[in-house]
């Protein structure tokens, strides 16, 4: 395990399989989970000891019409448990593709063993430039 806790986001596939996915890798290294819906919706701080959040890619979606999605530089990486025929919507890929362009977003089938996820978070802890991410909100 690496030293520094990562400061992740879990969003696609079905809510089940996503939420016991987050709760996997927070158990692993040891952060909270914290649910999309109380991070974006309700505006509850960010932990500055790390953070696994779990949501949808169309809530993350809606809130960046509010407020804008959670920024990619207070994040190490987004995992996107992607299913073999995606059926979100239009506002779903734009948040995959706010991620994507910013260079956090890394996909992954949801099938695929915690050890090869791990992996690709502890890469992207190994390449983190700053200590502590910005204050959001």
């Amino acid at each position: 395990m690496v030293a520094t806790a990562p400061r992740l986001v879990v969003i696609g596939a079905p809510e089940g399989m996503r939420m016991a996915r987050a709760a996997r890798l927070a158990d692993h290294y040891g952060i909270p989970r914290l649910p999309a819906l109380d991070v974006l919706v309700k505006r509850q701080p960010l932990p500055t000891g790390g953070f696994v959040i779990d949501g949808a890619p169309r809530l993350l979606d809606r809130v960046a019409g509010i407020g804008g999605p959670l920024p990619a530089s207070a994040l190490d990486l987004v995992v996107h448990l992607r299913d073999a025929d995606p059926a979100d919507s239009d506002g779903a890929w734009r948040v995959i593709r706010f991620y994507e362009a910013r260079g956090v977003l890394v996909g992954f089938r949801p099938q695929t063993p915690d050890g090869d996820i791990i992996v690709a978070i502890d890469a992207a802890l190994r390449g983190r430039t700053a200590a502590d991410p910005p204050r959001w909100p």
